[in-house]
């Protein structure tokens, strides 16, 4: 829960900043964070993606799970409501916790602290979220103050959950796990460079159907010799 406490209290001295300073908080400084970040979160996606146990599996549920995502369009869901919502303190909170909460590295960094013990990814995200909380209440207000304790409360919840499912998993599913959360960073990465933009709330189901395609795959891997036989 290390990372969720950083985390949280991140965002909660990040909107105290925001607050405070309001509009002199330098844009350049902004964007020179986000690339330091993009580029770390970049090498852990990296050495994430070094831990899959059966790629194929992992290929298909982001197949999968990519046409799923698709059909439902979270991530333009997700971007409607946000552009809607005002400036009050209310909308405030709304829109911090749509931006702190709703993305893949809150799913992925509970995923790597409950299962692993692990929570950098937590810390990377504890980081940026800092650095967009100090902007968004320069903008919005006292508000997203409020979305400190929010955020404690959803990926405290979370962790808690891989914590406790965790231990029904076999290691192999559990690596493929981590790899899937790479490659999803590796994606965010390049989104914080500004390289290129991915939809990544649409790849989110492909975390439900990876115990399926990773039986699939290696049920493929063992019987398509006999099948074209």
């Amino acid at each position: 829960m290390v990372g969720t406490f950083y985390n949280a209290v991140a965002v909660g001295l990040g909107a105290t900043l925001g607050c405070a300073l309001g509009s002199k908080i330098p844009v350049g400084l902004k964007n020179s964070a986000f690339t330091t970040l993009g580029l770390f979160t970049l090498g852990i996606g990296i050495i994430m993606c070094g831990d899959m146990n059966e790629p194929f599996g992992v290929f298909l549920a982001l197949i999968g799970g990519g046409l799923l995502g698709h059909a439902m369009d979270w991530d333009q869901w997700v971007q409607k409501r946000t552009q809607r919502l005002g400036a009050g303190t209310g909308s405030a909170l709304s829109q911090s916790v749509l931006l702190f909460c709703a993305g893949a590295m809150t799913l992925i960094g509970c995923m790597n602290d409950g299962l692993h013990g692990d929570p950098t990814i937590l810390l990377i995200k504890g980081t940026m979220d800092f650095v967009s909380a100090a902007f968004l209440a320069a903008a919005l207000g006292r508000g997203v103050l409020l979305a400190a304790p929010v955020v404690f409360i959803i990926q405290g919840g979370l962790t808690w959950m891989f914590e406790g499912i965790g231990s029904s998993w076999s290691d192999e599913l559990i690596q493929d796990y981590t790899g899937l959360g790479g490659i999803l960073l590796l994606a965010l990465g390049l989104d914080l460079l500004g390289m290129r933009s991915f939809k990544l709330l649409n790849l989110i189901p492909a975390f439900l159907l990876l115990p399926f395609t990773k039986a699939a795959a290696v049920w493929l891997q063992a019987f398509w010799p006999q099948l074209l036989a």
